[in-house]
């Protein structure tokens, strides 16, 4: 029993971590051949991680040895909590940090976990990207970017109370760059200026915002 709920916690926290990377399509985000395997792994590190922790028995985790050498274990629930929510988080920790001409390394369990991880992730990415380019080529049809560069993101952004400078900042510079690129072709550009919108706004609100300006960006 405590297996099963600890490889659930464990699906949960890959799951919430897909979602978040993913709001736009959360459904499509976990639903996909890949993402199954992203919740699976993550699954088995915390069951995993359980298996560590009756191994090692750490007493700050509530194992005690009575007076007759017994070792008594915490409650269930502690156990399935610890090992659920904190194995994937144990098993991507790095003992330290190897400079290389291609960057930072990691040391420790991160190395092979890490690389299973942000494979299964770039292939959800990418399925999700597909239906990403299909929504949004039929969204942003006939949308003239002059005129959307304009107006559509400040109405788009509008919607949100919690969008965060940081990611605006990104915006602006992903619109700048939009903007001079006047080689590009401007059906292109205006649906790459509907995908970096939906990835802050998500479907419902670019859609909505097109109709709303209408032919005041078109």
């Amino acid at each position: 029993m405590n297996l099963a709920l600890v490889f659930l916690f464990g699906c949960l926290v890959g799951a919430a971590e897909l979602i978040s990377r993913h709001s736009d399509h959360r459904l499509r985000a976990i639903s996909t051949v890949p993402s199954l395997a992203y919740l699976l792994l993550n699954g088995l590190m915390s069951v995993f991680a359980l298996l560590v922790i009756n191994y090692v028995r750490p007493e700050w985790l509530g194992y005690k040895t009575d007076a007759s050498g017994i070792v008594q274990s915490p409650e269930s629930i502690w156990l399935i909590l610890a090992a659920g929510f904190s194995g994937a988080t144990f098993f991507r920790s790095s003992v330290f940090k190897l400079k290389t001409p291609d960057g930072d390394m990691s040391i420790g369990p991160a190395i092979i976990i890490d690389v299973f991880l942000n494979v299964i992730d770039e292939s959800v990415d990418r399925i999700i990207g597909q239906q990403r380019l299909i929504e949004v080529s039929a969204i942003m049809d006939g949308v003239n970017f002059d005129k959307a560069a304009k107006n559509l993101p400040t109405f788009s952004f509008a919607a949100l109370r919690r969008l965060s400078p940081d990611a605006q900042q990104q915006f602006a510079f992903q619109l700048k760059q939009l903007a001079d690129r006047t080689e590009l072709d401007p059906k292109v550009r205006s649906i790459s200026l509907g995908l970096s919108i939906m990835n802050l706004t998500g479907k419902p609100i670019l859609t909505q915002a097109v109709t709303q300006l209408g032919d005041t960006i078109k």
